[in-house]
């Protein structure tokens, strides 16, 4: 490569105003020095800093590419140069130069023991990684990267999308394709409060059809005042009699029947009375009496309802 190629001359567009051309100035001056010693390894690193110190001059970078290019570090040159000739504003003599520099660059690495790796990125304009070279490993879109034998371990990144990572192996002349493909992550799950879980209402059933207490009840009642009644009917009718004796003999007889019917009818009555408060209650408990089955998680409950 010609020693014009050490220091690059190139034309910017417009009047930009840098992020720290002193800065810039400083390290390209301490690069160049050690490029004239021949210490071109450091000569790049030196290069880099004062590219990132002024991103508006792109010969800083393409000077780095030239230095890996003269310390035989061919895989760095062919990954810079290439990124160099797409920058804009470049002088035309250096370009010709880089490209033959390039076409060079490929040729040795076509047969010493290295592995074109096709790297395929979408979207286009996400920038790529590769962690084994370190700063100057980076990238920005799908390109063509001749590696060394070995293991290497690609990463993509895009603003708005998930990163993607791959690994390659590079172990043969023949070319590798590793394809990176970003993501948008899925969108956030909204915010729902979680509604606590009421338990089932209680399902009442009818209540059951046992009635033949309240019946028996009813018919005892009923039974009872039958009995009071011809009692009292007896008793008055016999009372009668009674009043119209002509002797004392039959008089005292009618008034031990008129007792007994009396008798009968006091209890027949009592009876009627108590018939009757249960046969209310029992009708009450029949018609009103319910049964409630509540759903648990583990089963179910079930409740008597009713006034008792």
């Amino acid at each position: 490569m010609r020693a014009a190629l050490s220091i690059l001359v190139v034309a910017l567009a417009g009047g930009v105003a840098a992020a720290d051309p002193a800065a810039a100035d400083r390290a390209a001056s301490e690069a160049d020095a050690l490029a004239r010693d021949g210490r071109f390894a450091e000569a790049a690193v030196r290069f880099r800093a004062a590219w990132d110190a002024d991103r508006l001059r792109p010969e800083l970078f393409c000077n780095i590419g030239i230095s890996y290019y003269k310390a035989r570090d061919l895989v760095r040159a062919h990954l810079l140069l290439g990124q160099c000739l797409e920058q804009a504003a470049l002088d035309p003599k250096f370009v010709d130069a880089a490209r033959t520099a390039l076409a060079s660059v490929e040729g040795v690495l076509r047969g010493a023991g290295h592995t074109p790796v096709r790297v395929v990125v979408e979207p286009a304009a996400s920038s790529v990684a590769i962690a084994e070279l370190g700063a100057d490993g980076g990238f920005v879109g799908s390109r063509v990267v001749w590696l060394a034998f070995g293991s290497y371990h690609l990463a993509a990144h895009a603003e708005g999308y998930t990163d993607a990572t791959a690994a390659a192996t590079a172990a043969t002349a023949e070319p590798v394709t590793v394809t990176l493909t970003l993501r948008r992550p899925a969108p956030a799950a909204p915010d729902i409060a979680i509604a606590r879980a009421q338990p089932p209402s209680p399902v009442s059933v009818p209540p059951p059809r046992g009635r033949l207490p309240a019946y028996l009840a009813t018919g005892g009642t009923l039974v009872a005042l039958g009995v009071a009644s011809v009692a009292f009917f007896a008793a008055h009718a016999r009372a009668d009699l009674a009043a119209s004796a002509l002797d004392t003999e039959i008089l005292a007889a009618d008034q031990r029947v008129v007792t007994r019917w009396n008798t009968v009818m006091g209890i027949a009555g009592a009876a009627a009375v108590v018939g009757g408060v249960a046969s209310g209650y029992l009708w009450y408990r029949a018609l009103h009496a319910g049964v409630e089955i509540h759903p648990e998680p583990g089963g179910a409950g079930v409740s008597l309802s009713g006034r008792f």
